[in-house]
């Protein structure tokens, strides 16, 4: 074996390795955060308003989650709530859920965790109540 089959083989690896990478690359799952990030960064504004109003508030939301429910509990306005709860998981779209608040008489809304793996989460709720809008976002570890 001389120098110019060491050189043939070492180009034959960096090429191999190469091409490995470009096909891993191909296989990789990239999931945006959401699909029309454009839209929402013109009406941040509004969002930041609504950030506003929550932090406003004596008592804000609180998040419990056990037994493989998320409990919702919302404050006592004194008016009906509504809105929309979405459980999302930057590592994997599939995981993303949203459902619609319906507070019982206790002004609390429960959401089922059972068939989420366990991993991180951020819980965006976007809700109303008198009129007046609100947002709270809050980070979950599921186990």
């Amino acid at each position: 074996m001389n120098w110019g089959h060491g050189i043939a083989i070492f180009f034959a690896c960096f090429v191999g390795f190469i091409l490995l990478l470009v096909v891993k690359s191909f296989q990789q799952n990239i999931d945006l955060v959401t699909e029309n990030y454009y839209q929402q960064e013109l009406e941040y504004q509004h969002q930041i308003e609504k950030i506003k109003n929550a932090e406003a508030l004596e008592i804000g939301v609180r998040i419990s989650n056990k037994e493989g429910q998320l409990g919702l509990h919302f404050p006592p306005i004194g008016k009906p709530v509504s809105g929309e709860v979405q459980i999302f998981r930057p590592s994997d779209a599939r995981f993303d859920t949203l459902s619609t608040i319906k507070p019982d008489e206790d002004n609390s809304h429960y959401i089922s965790t059972k068939e989420l793996p366990a991993g991180f989460y951020r819980i965006k709720i976007n809700w109303q109540a008198g009129g007046t809008e609100y947002y709270t976002e809050e980070a979950l570890h599921l186990r």
